[in-house]
């Protein structure tokens, strides 16, 4: 099921809090299946992965923007090796509940992140 909407979107949005410069063990989970599927001869992941758009968000507690590099260049890296378009990463900084309403900057990344075109 999860390769079948995996191979079926257009987009794949990646929704990951830092965790350790990287994404959280579910995120790097699922593109462990990625690695595994692109074995699959029968499956051709990597031809049908071709010209999707791949998508970033996260949050981080300390620390900037500086700090997600890791884990956006190592997205970015994905996309690159798959054909995908890197359309990016939405970051913003919050530890709490109520972090992001009270960042206004953070509100107006996120309103306009999604539209379209968004390929650099």
């Amino acid at each position: 099921m999860l390769l079948d909407a995996t191979l079926d979107s257009t987009d794949l949005v990646l929704a990951s809090p830092l965790h350790w410069y990287s994404v959280s063990a579910a995120t790097k989970l699922y593109l462990d299946y990625w690695a595994r599927w692109s074995g699959l001869p029968d499956v051709a992941f990597r031809e049908r992965m071709r010209g999707k758009n791949l998508w970033a968000v996260t949050a981080y507690a300390r620390g900037d923007d500086t700090d997600t590099e890791p884990l956006t260049g190592m997205l970015r890296r994905t996309a690159d090796y798959l054909g995908m378009h890197w359309c990016g990463a939405l970051l913003a900084r919050a530890h709490r509940e109520g972090d992001l309403e009270a960042d206004p900057a953070a509100l107006a990344r996120a309103a306009t992140f999604f539209a379209p075109p968004h390929h650099p």
